[in-house]
């Protein structure tokens, strides 16, 4: 009788490690093939050569940054030698000054004259304190300046500025508000 109870008891020993080592199996078989990551295929638009996800762009003269575009995503078109961007923070080098960072929902990189147009909720927040709002605003390379025709408000602490129209030169922090200037001071 020991010897039938130690015969059933190997098998009931078997079946369990084999019961065991079977949904081990399963479990790694199947948690294997959720766990694959994918990474989402785009279908480029006509025109678009390229399709980028987190791009960093600098752009240098002479060995010094002029500016630097960060993007969630861009779309690189050669035949039109453009950059399209989105969620893009651009930062901008003044000389002698602090860099002036700018976030915008959208923008375009003219390849050619290196010019950049920002659109969509543009905040420029200075280390002044000082914020800028508006819809558009472009960077001309050649000028090195900001403009805008649209409707800007520039706060501070103690006061506000709007108007229709804006021209910056980074390098000498000149501001020009071109028409209908309306301002505030607390």
């Amino acid at each position: 009788m020991n010897v039938k109870k130690v015969i059933s008891l190997r098998w009931f020993l078997i079946i369990i490690i084999l019961s065991v080592a079977s949904l081990t199996a399963f479990y790694l078989v199947t948690n294997s093939s959720r766990n694959v990551s994918y990474m989402p295929v785009e279908i480029a638009k006509k025109g678009i050569d390229l399709i980028m996800r987190r791009v960093r762009l600098v752009e240098k003269k002479g060995g010094q940054k002029e500016w630097e575009l960060v993007a969630k995503r861009a779309e690189f078109s050669k035949s039109e030698n453009k950059i399209n961007m989105e969620d893009i923070r651009a930062t901008f080098y003044p000389k002698d000054r602090k860099p002036v960072t700018i976030s915008s929902k959208k923008g375009i990189v003219n390849n050619e004259n290196k010019n950049i147009e920002l659109n969509g909720d543009v905040f420029i927040k200075s280390d002044d304190g000082f914020k800028l709002n508006t819809d558009n605003l472009t960077w001309v390379a050649s000028e090195r300046i900001l403009m805008t025709d649209d409707f800007v408000e520039i706060t501070g602490d103690r006061f506000k500025i709007t108007g229709n129209g804006f021209v910056s030169n980074i390098d000498s922090h000149d501001i020009k508000i071109k028409n209908k200037v309306e301002a505030v001071y607390n």
